[in-house]
């Protein structure tokens, strides 16, 4: 086995399930460790059957003294979309659960529960993300609100292992005070300009520990032993078009690698539409449900036969490429989005897009129940995208007699 002798606290060891921020952003770029007026979380994950029990809170607060209007959208990995809107008040916290949309105050066995949040549910037995963001009290418009911030706790109630990372966070600049309204609304520009949003980050980058599944990568610390596994990669696009009338966003993931004796590894890549998620070294496994073509290339760069060394680094980056043409196919039955006739290409039209996202890593003790570390990732300089929605009207005055 691949040993390492380390010392450290139990302290650390649970340090490992909260958040950290693997790279400090650039000025003027969406990161995990600031206030902002548009909120995304990468992950959110609604499994609740006879198979699975797996659901995730999103807390949200308001660090102001005055109160605003949060829009948010459900965006499951087939971009469909569920939109709505609550009120946050002054200095106020909320959360509520994917799994049923209720929250802040709906505690059972409690009576004296007041405030109660109530909003659509996720979509059942899914995954996808959830955007955010600030808006006028009509829904017409987004604001400059640079005071929200928030948490994902992704929970699994039957293996009883649960991680919490922090929201990507964009902030309004150059705007003297809250509530003014930021660009055209429906437009969400994310260029890190002024009198616009911050900037997504140029690429992702991640830590990982090669894979090996019969002689683990191991590290030895105040009398035990922890196993690292596999590790899971969670991308969304910045570029994302809300609307009703929506085409869904097509990337590629280009992964450059690096091991610890700095030899670069190229050449791995992942087709995604709309949302990913996997595990680093399936990918090229993967197929779509209905092409039944592998989805991507190289997993096995991320394994320790491959890689040669028991730690990597990768960074991603979102490019348009035509060797995802022809992957994601509609199915017989016509997808949600777009509603194409049976055998279409569903991600003909490629685009470049910056990404965020998160990765998680399966940690196990000796004689334990795996446990699961998440980290954000995104770094680099700032690169333009936009979030495409429909707004809401202002309701018109009644006509004078």
């Amino acid at each position: 086995m691949f040993k390492k002798t380390v010392v450290f606290s139990l302290a650390v060891v649970w340090l490992l399930v909260g958040v950290c921020t693997i790279a400090s952003a650039a000025q003027n770029v969406g990161n995990t460790s600031q206030k902002g007026s548009v909120l995304i979380f990468p992950k959110i994950v609604n499994f609740v059957n006879d198979n699975n029990a797996t659901d995730t809170i999103i807390q949200i607060s308001n660090d102001y003294s005055r109160g605003v209007m949060v829009k948010c959208y459900w965006v499951d990995s087939d971009q469909q979309i569920q939109d709505f809107m609550f009120l946050v008040t002054i200095t106020q916290p909320v959360w509520f659960r994917a799994s049923d949309g209720l929250g802040t105050g709906s505690y059972w066995g409690d009576p004296d529960a007041s405030n109660e949040m109530t909003v659509p549910p996720f979509f059942p037995n899914s995954v996808g993300e959830l955007k955010c963001w600030a808006v006028n009290f009509e829904g017409a418009s987004q604001i400059n609100w640079n005071h929200l911030y928030g948490t994902a706790t992704v929970i699994d109630y039957r293996n009883l292992t649960a991680y919490q990372y922090n929201s990507f966070n964009f902030t309004a600049r150059g705007f003297a005070s809250a509530g003014t309204e930021v660009g055209t609304g429906g437009d969400i520009v994310l260029s890190g300009a002024n009198k616009q949003y911050d900037a997504c980050p140029q690429y992702l980058l991640a830590n990982f520990f090669s894979y090996a599944p019969t002689n683990p990568v191991e590290v030895d610390g105040q009398g035990q032993v922890i196993r690292f596994n596999k590790t899971d990669l969670t991308m969304v696009p910045c570029k994302q078009d809300l609307r009703q009338d929506r085409v869904p966003t097509c990337t590629k993931a280009k992964f450059d690698i690096w091991n610890e004796n700095e030899t670069k590894y190229t050449g791995a890549y992942q087709c995604f539409k709309c949302w990913f998620e996997g595990y680093l070294n399936e990918i090229g496994t993967i197929l779509d449900i209905n092409s039944k073509k592998a989805t991507g290339f190289g997993g096995e760069k991320f394994t320790y036969a491959g890689l040669h060394t028991a730690m990597g680094r990768v960074r991603a980056s979102g490019v348009a490429s035509t060797v995802c043409n022809n992957v994601f196919m509609t199915a017989s039955k016509p997808g949600p989005i777009p509603p194409a006739a049976p055998g279409v290409d569903r991600c003909k039209s490629q685009v470049s897009s910056p990404l965020i996202g998160i990765t998680t890593t399966q940690i196990r003790f000796t004689g334990k129940d795996e446990l699961t570390a998440a980290t954000t990732v995104g770094s680099g300089t700032g690169e333009l995208s936009h979030i495409l929605w429909d707004t809401q009207g202002v309701a018109p005055e009644a006509p004078a007699r």
